[in-house]
């Protein structure tokens, strides 16, 4: 199916998904991949964002998150590194590759963790619109 521009109604509302909360220092090279959504309409991701639940300590620039539509896959976003010394509350911006999404592919979060010696949780939000026909 081909994309098609994005109508985006008058009375839309911003819609957002939440990946699930990762210790950012589960080991060194471990990844975990997750389903975040999978639209049964064309999605424009908009924003997508790593949010700190818990201050972070000692380097995490090592681990990173990456979203895209295959396990491992970076189609939507590159892999962003984690922040040093983030406070609750702050985030990390990320850089979209991809933004227009088609029917039925699944959005997926992989988390790459850093050496269990650091500490820190976040999350990866995900804003979007959903094609209206």
């Amino acid at each position: 199916m081909p994309v098609r521009p994005l109508y985006k109604s008058p009375n839309a509302k911003v819609k957002f998904v939440r990946s699930e909360s990762f210790d950012l220092d589960n080991g060194a090279g471990t990844t975990i991949d997750r389903v975040v959504l999978r639209s049964s309409k064309q999605v424009e991701i908009t924003t997508a964002r790593i949010v700190y639940e818990d201050a972070t300590t000692g380097t995490v620039a090592a681990g990173n998150a990456l979203i895209g539509t295959t396990v491992g896959g970076s189609e939507i976003v590159a892999a962003t590194a984690y922040g040093n010394a983030k406070a609750v509350g702050t985030i990390t911006a990320m850089t979209l590759v991809l933004g227009t999404i088609p029917a039925n592919t699944p959005i997926i979060v992989r988390h790459t963790g850093v050496a269990a010696t650091q500490a820190g949780r976040a999350h990866i939000e995900i804003e979007y619109n959903v094609w209206d026909d």
